[in-house]
């Protein structure tokens, strides 16, 4: 009721609101749902109120009015006084204890939730930072389009300082409407940039081997994934179907300091949501029906080494809390049993879910969100490293050619390049599948443009196909007109700067201050 009544005083008034525990240096936005929960008052402390802006008088009575009236008439027969106390706790300790950095701003760009991590990796005091504009405090930083549009910055690369930081910047919403923004980052020192590129000078280890491709974007997940190997962080691992996301799981359990230790995988998608707690943390004998012997669960049988939580985004909501506990105390106790079970386990998770968009309908929980999103690495599409195809080819020969007992040796120019051409929706997983099928179907020592199936011989090269047909007689308009029309196009079609400049190889700054300048969107 506070947040809300408060924001309608903000938005009115257009001021700020902030609340301060007498004795306390720590101001927190009191129009922020985040802060408040984090900010629990027992009844008689005394709090401090502090009103920014132009009409801070006016807005001071109305304010005092929901402190001093409508508080009053509330009626706690519900016991929602310990309800949010003990929310309140449990938000302080599961944004603390998170060792990556943690900040949330409103709708203006002001910090509302700054974590312990925040201060490390910064250098400002959570007292210092709360209240501020983010740019204040991360100069760089800009969550501008994602408040404005909604657009996403996932492992956008950062420099501060000695530390190069890989930060994730997406909106939160509330009511169907942009209400602020989400940084979260992680710190690696030891990773060097060259001319805006990463060095890529780390050896990886042996165990990443199985990884095939030498692209730029995968090489800079597997480094991520590397410096991952060498903590017990919980690890998510994000990328679409096919991208090989069991595999790093696989390289990060085997150049780790668990790789003598079990590496159990489970895939949440496949197992039904009845059977899927018994799986997880097993169950006592009588605990169901059918439950006729004591059944050890996956977390058990990985105690000491790590557990692969595949398809993480498709566990339900129900089982989502007891996950969240195992994350964050490690223990739980079987379905049907009393005695609460201790186990160490490193858990690497990994999805091709939106989980920002999954906590936005109420099908992914915010908490257990945080606490997997400590060290994400996402895996590029094969679409987005076509050079590695070639590469990908050659090894899926020799794999196949011992599987099916054959000798093909190569493939055509003429094939390769059709193979690159394609855009792969089912990414390195339908690339070996279409590999094994032209080896299984050919009677030569080789896979030929023909050997091909049609809906990928079809496919025509980008420069043959004309993104804007001018007719047969036509006059030609000025360059900014046609400018003007391509910019308009890619925004209606891609809905964010982000994405419509990497579809038009632009930077989303071009492609923002060129919308600005054809007054696509307000300045």
């Amino acid at each position: 009721m506070i947040v809300r009544k408060v924001n309608d005083v903000c938005r009115k008034d257009n001021v700020k609101v902030m609340l301060r525990k007498s004795g306390s240096v720590r101001l927190v936005p009191a129009n922020s749902m985040l802060s408040m929960i984090t900010f629990f008052a027992s009844e008689g402390d005394e709090i401090e109120i502090i009103v920014e802006g132009d009409s801070c008088i006016s807005s001071m009575e109305e304010i005092k009015k929901i402190f001093l009236e409508d508080l009053k008439q509330i009626n706690d027969e519900s016991g929602t006084y310990e309800l949010l106390k003990n929310t309140s706790i449990a938000y302080e300790e599961i944004f603390n204890s998170i060792a990556v950095g943690i900040i949330a701003t409103d709708e203006n760009g002001i910090i509302t939730i700054f974590n312990k991590a925040s201060e490390r990796i910064t250098g400002f005091s959570l007292d210092k930072a709360i209240g501020k504009n983010i740019n204040e405090v991360m100069t760089d930083i800009d969550v501008s389009q994602v408040l404005r549009f909604g657009s996403e910055f996932l492992n956008k690369k950062y420099v501060i300082g000695e530390k190069t930081l890989f930060i994730n910047i997406t909106p939160i919403y509330a009511g169907g409407r942009i209400t602020g923004s989400l940084v979260v980052f992680q710190d690696f020192p030891q990773i060097e940039y060259l001319e805006g590129e990463l060095k890529r000078s780390r050896k990886l280890d042996k165990a990443f081997d199985i990884i095939v491709g030498n692209s730029g974007k995968l090489k800079d997940a597997l480094t991520v994934a590397s410096k991952a190997a060498e903590t017990d962080s919980t690890v998510i691992i994000r990328g679409e179907s096919g991208t090989g996301k069991e595999l790093v799981a696989n390289a990060i359990h085997y150049s780790s300091k668990r790789r003598d230790k079990p590496f159990i995988r489970v895939n949440c998608a496949a197992i039904p949501s009845a059977l899927l707690e018994s799986e997880l943390f097993g169950h006592e004998k009588g605990a169901f029906t059918g439950a006729i012997t004591q059944k050890i669960g996956k977390f058990e049988l990985a105690d000491g080494g790590s557990i692969f939580l595949d398809e993480i985004g498709d566990i339900p909501i129900e089982i989502q809390v007891k996950l969240l506990r195992v994350l964050q105390d490690k223990e739980f106790e079987r379905v049907g049993g009393i005695r609460t079970i201790k186990v160490d386990v490193r858990i690497i998770a990994a999805t091709n879910k939106n989980l920002e968009e999954a906590m936005k309908n109420g099908t992914f929980r915010e908490d257990l969100y945080y606490r997997l999103n400590v060290i994400p690495i996402f895996l590029p599409s094969l679409r987005d490293r076509k050079e590695d195809i070639p590469v990908l080819v050659e090894h899926f020969i020799k794999k196949l050619n011992k599987k099916l007992g054959k000798n093909v040796q190569f493939v055509t120019n003429k094939a390769i390049k059709a193979l690159i051409k394609y855009d792969w929706p089912g990414n390195i997983r339908e690339l070996e599948n279409l590999i094994e099928r032209c080896i299984t179907l050919s009677d030569k020592e080789y896979i030929d443009f023909d050997d091909l199936p049609s809906y990928i011989k079809n496919v025509k090269d980008s420069k043959d196909d004309e993104v804007i047909y001018l007719g047969d007689n036509y006059d030609i308009e000025k360059m900014e007109n046609y400018e003007y029309k391509i910019i308009k196009a890619a925004l209606s079609r891609y809905k964010s700067f982000n994405k419509a400049g990497k579809a038009l190889g632009l930077t989303h700054k071009t492609v923002a201050a060129k919308a600005r300048k054809f007054h696509l969107v307000e300045n």
